[in-house]
């Protein structure tokens, strides 16, 4: 039953701090420097938790086919190819390295 209060009591907290910010700011706009920051805060944190679950624990679980997927995928959306596109490719370059590595 602890759980399930954490889990709510964490909603609250999101929703609270999703109301605040236009409570405060109200219809005004961000300074440009904080939203040069807030622009690139998402893809920033997006790619750490990428980096974090390819390594896994201290680098212990490092997959070369993973980090070989994630390349292509990434190089992929360089040339402007669709996410999605580029999310299979990835995950077909990953999947065909475990196949024919093992």
């Amino acid at each position: 039953m602890t759980v399930w209060w954490v889990v709510f009591g964490l909603v609250v907290v999101c929703l609270v701090m999703r109301a605040v910010g236009p409570a405060v700011l109200g219809g005004r706009e961000l300074p440009s420097p904080m939203r040069r920051v807030v622009t690139v805060l998402a893809p920033a944190l997006l790619a750490g938790l990428v980096v974090t679950e390819i390594g896994g624990e201290r680098w212990a679980a490092l997959d070369a086919a993973m980090v070989a997927g994630v390349l292509v995928a990434g190089g992929a959306r360089l040339v402007r190819v669709p996410a999605l596109v580029a999310v299979v490719i990835g995950a077909a370059v990953t999947a065909g390295i475990r196949v024919f590595a093992a």
